[in-house]
Formats: C-alpha cells, sequence, structure tokens
C-alpha cells in the first residue's frame, strides 16, 4: 500500500476515534516518512484525545517544524497550553493561526474561548461574532457568546442569541438550560411546555435530556409546583450520577493525606508585605461565594477573577499522586516559583487592582498550602445553612462533574467530610479565617458588609452595599442570584423540597449533631 493510501485510511480510523490504529500506524509510518507534518499531527491528535498530553506536545511541536504553515497543529498546541495554564502560549498560537488565515474559526473560536475564561468578555464576544460571520451553523459558538452576555449583565442579548441558537439547533438543550436559567417561569406556559415535550425526542442522548431535566425542574420551582419540580430534579440528578464514576473515596483520601501531613506543621508568622493581596473566599457550592466576592470586587481597589482553579491544579500536579501527599518537606520546594507561577497565570487575566479575589473550588482541601506559600492572604469562608445549601448543590447542574453532586448519599458524605475538613483548620488556623454566613448576611447587611471590607483591610465603600449596580463579571451557576441585591427567598428555600428529600435532610441533621 502506497503513502497516499495509508494516509488515507489513518485519516478515516481517526475519524472513527480509533486512536490506537493511528498511534501505532503513525509510528510505523513515521520512521519511513519522517518529514510528514499530517502524519504528526495525527498522531499528536490521537494522544491528546487519549489525555496523553506529554507525547501530544512532542508530536504536535515535529509537525509544525517541518511545516511551520501547518495551522492545525498549531491551533491544536494552542488547546494545550491551554488546559495546561499556559495561557500565553496558547494566546501566541491562536493568533499565529489568525494572522496566516484571518478565516480560520476554529482558532477564533479557541481564542474567544480564551478571552473568555480570562475575563476579557468584550474581546471574547467580538471574536465569537466574528465566528459566526464566518459560519453561523456551529452550534456551540451561540452558546458561548450567550454565556459571555450572561455573564456581564446583557441579558436581553443573551436572550436574543440563545432564542436564535435554539431557532437553528431546535435540539439545543444546552441552550434552554442558559435561557432557562435568567427566565422566571412563574407566568410563562409556552416555554417550559415546549421543554417537556422535546425530553420526549428521541434522538436525544444523556446530555441533553439532562441539560432538560434541570431546567424543568427550575421552571417549575418558579411556579413553586414543588412535586413536579423535585420528580425532573430528581431524574435529572439519577441520570447524571448514572453518567460518572464514584469519586467520594478519592475525596476522603486526599483529606486524608492533608491532615497527616500538616496535622503538626508549624506555620510561620512573618508578615509579608506583598505588592498584590490575595483574597480568598471558599466554602461548599452555592454557600454564597459568588456573592461575597461580587460584594468585595465591587471596591474600586479590587479585581476578582472567580474560579481559576489555578492553585488548586497546581497543588495536585507538584505535591500529590494518586491522591497520596508526595512531599516530605514544603520548605524544599520553592514557594517564590509558586507565586510566580500564580501571578503569570493571572497576567492573562482583566486585572486592574493590586487586590484580588480568587474564589476557587475545593479551596478548603488546600488551606494549609495557601497558608505557608501566601501568608499574607486573607481567607474568607462562606457557610450556608446546611439542608439550604445541600438542596442548592443538588437543584444544579455543574461543569466539573463530580459525581457526589447527583447522588443523596454521596452529597451527605461530601458534606461530613467538609466539616471535618473545616474542623482541622479551625483548630490549625482559626484566627486567620473569617467565617461568613448566608443568614446573617441577609438579616444584617450592612454590618455583615463593613466586617468583610474591614477584615479585607480596606477603605469603606459604598458601592459594596451596592454591588448588584456595577458591571462585576460572574460566569458561576450563582450568576443570576449574585448580580441582585442581597435578598432572603433563599432562607429555607428547603422547607419547600422536605417531604421529597426527608431521609437526606434527616441524615444530614444527624452529621450536624455529631
Amino acid at each position: 500500500m502506497n503513502l497516499q493510501n495509508n494516509t488515507d485510511t489513518i485519516i478515516n480510523k481517526f475519524k472513527e476515534k480509533n486512536y490506537d490504529f493511528v498511534i501505532e500506524k503513525t509510528n510505523f509510518l513515521s520512521e519511513k516518512e519522517n518529514k510528514n507534518d499530517l502524519l504528526w499531527t495525527l498522531r499528536g491528535l490521537s494522544y491528546l484525545n487519549k489525555n496523553n498530553k506529554i507525547d501530544s506536545f512532542k508530536c504536535l511541536n515535529i509537525a509544525i517544524k517541518i511545516n511551520p504553515k501547518n495551522i492545525d497543529a498549531k491551533n491544536y498546541l494552542g488547546i494545550l497550553f491551554n488546559n495546561s495554564g499556559k495561557l500565553k502560549q496558547a494566546e501566541k498560537y491562536f493568533r499565529e493561526c489568525i494572522q496566516s488565515n484571518p478565516n480560520y474559526i476554529s482558532s477564533i473560536f479557541n481564542l474567544a474561548n480564551l478571552k473568555l475564561k480570562t475575563n476579557n468578555f468584550e474581546e471574547a464576544i467580538s471574536l465569537y461574532l466574528k465566528a459566526l460571520k464566518i459560519n453561523e451553523n456551529i452550534e456551540k459558538i451561540y452558546i458561548n457568546l450567550g454565556f459571555a452576555y450572561q455573564s456581564i449583565k446583557q441579558s436581553q442579548k443573551a436572550k436574543l442569541i440563545l432564542e436564535k441558537c435554539l431557532n437553528k439547533f431546535p435540539s439545543s438543550t444546552e441552550a434552554d438550560k442558559l435561557l432557562s436559567s435568567q427566565t422566571n417561569f412563574k407566568n410563562d406556559e409556552n416555554y417550559l411546555m415546549s421543554m417537556v415535550k422535546k425530553l420526549d425526542t428521541k434522538q436525544l442522548n444523556d446530555d441533553q435530556k439532562i441539560n432538560l431535566l434541570f431546567a424543568i425542574g427550575k421552571g417549575f420551582e418558579d411556579k413553586k409546583d414543588y412535586k413536579k419540580s423535585f420528580t425532573y430534579y430528581s431524574k435529572g440528578n439519577y441520570l447524571k450520577r448514572s453518567n460518572l464514576k464514584s469519586d467520594i473515596n478519592q475525596k476522603i483520601e486526599l483529606f486524608e493525606g492533608i491532615e497527616s501531613f500538616f496535622s503538626d506543621f508549624k506555620f510561620k508568622s512573618d508578615n509579608i508585605d506583598e505588592e498584590k493581596k490575595i483574597i480568598f473566599i471558599f466554602g461548599l457550592p452555592r454557600s454564597g461565594t459568588t456573592l461575597i466576592e461580587s460584594i468585595i470586587s465591587s471596591h474600586d481597589k479590587v479585581s476578582g477573577v472567580g474560579e481559576i482553579n489555578f492553585l488548586s491544579n497546581f497543588v495536585k500536579s507538584n505535591f500529590f499522586k494518586d491522591n497520596k501527599i508526595i512531599l516530605k518537606n514544603l520548605d524544599n520546594f520553592s514557594g517564590l516559583s509558586l507565586k510566580k507561577e500564580y501571578f503569570n497565570y493571572l497576567e492573562s487575566f482583566n486585572i486592574k487592582n493590586d487586590v484580588i479575589t480568587d474564589k476557587s473550588l475545593d479551596t478548603y482541601f488546600n488551606l494549609g498550602f495557601i497558608k505557608h506559600f501566601f501568608p499574607e492572604s486573607k481567607l474568607i469562608h462562606c457557610q450556608r445553612n446546611a439542608k439550604d445549601n445541600c438542596l442548592s448543590i443538588y437543584k444544579n447542574l455543574f461543569t466539573d462533574n463530580e459525581a457526589w453532586k447527583y447522588d443523596e448519599k454521596e452529597l451527605i458524605e461530601y458534606y461530613s467530610l467538609y466539616k471535618r475538613i473545616m474542623n482541622f483548620w479551625d483548630k490549625k488556623i482559626s484566627k486567620d479565617i473569617l467565617n461568613i454566613n448566608y443568614e446573617e448576611l441577609v438579616n444584617n447587611k450592612e454590618i455583615t458588609v463593613k466586617k468583610i471590607i474591614n477584615y479585607c483591610q480596606l477603605k469603606w465603600s459604598e458601592k459594596c452595599l451596592n454591588h448588584h449596580n456595577y458591571v462585576s463579571p460572574i460566569k458561576t451557576l450563582s450568576l443570576n442570584q449574585a448580580n441582585k441585591p442581597v435578598y432572603s427567598t433563599s432562607v429555607g428555600s428547603s422547607n419547600n423540597y422536605d417531604i421529597y428529600l426527608r431521609e437526606m435532610f434527616d441524615k444530614l441533621s444527624l452529621q450536624i449533631n455529631k
């Protein structure tokens, strides 16, 4: 078989997602045709699809060295850098592709996603609109553009683009999920019923059904039909959980390693006057972290970066292997290099101030590392009524695919683990942590907000009391709630579902009273 026939076969196998065949065949052919950049590109993409980043990097770099005009290889190399947190390198490759071909939609879209990720919303929106002019038949462009508009409080523009998406792609349940999040279904009949009808479409895959189930659950909740609401939430959780592998035991193992490592750890008490101040805001999902960040970042001296998850990813990559800590002494690791990488990462964000809020996920796991490497940082722990908090997690569809969020039993197990983690840190560094209760914020807003601002060592600003009046971009599930004044309707919301989640709530009460 000649090279052309071999190449055609490899391309077809790649389209069929037979990546092992592609890797094996290109490995054999590359010995003879080691100057064929297409083979190296296909091999690199196959490694990428098998989550082998190291070999993917190698192959794509070889492809570019052979042919510097290979924009497909450059584009995927940009994706690899983006996924690895090397944002500047990623942007460099995306821009090189666009410079070579101004209509190369893949890099335009990928650069837009990078800009959305780094809170450069206006630039992201401009790039998405450019991509739509080139090709208006790509569903994901509409989805991400709608989300970008939502993030900067342009709900009407978001509504229009998401409705356009649904007209063009009627089976786009991701558009339904986003649109339903900003829709009050109290007096709606048509849209909610259209989603219920769409749920019976046989062509929908599980992910599409899950989007609809959570969106419909929210719709009936708006109508105060909690029985129907729970029916759809329950089905959504069950289907989502059935598609995920269990992770609760890994979480327990992770914490036990951290607890063992930091039990006798002595934190330095030196006060370091850093140029940039970091305020870490943390708590369970749906505990009020987004609201607290919105309040603080409305201050003129503060920039919020949201859930960047840089430190969590860094800690996992450098300090752990198979959920076991591999360090013997933190002093053997240079904190300067961690700080440098952290602030290098933030350079790609839209930051205008020296005080930064970071509300990344799982921060409570990493408080020991934060306290050691960022001793000057502020730590704000957000808490909420346990039943309300767990219900809110149960009602929402997250992007991180952690299985415990979709199973009543595992949700309680995780809540117990979270309390165990925070009890541990309270014994170690309680004087450094400001605990804020959501209910306290609702009932004593001004006093609580002033306490937060004072703890952050910021001058008082009335803007912090009226955070909802200022454009503070939000990219989390809480964007619609955090863009409103502090309100009390979510306090005690678990009462509406008490008869449907009684077993879960009873077990939760036992955990709290231990």
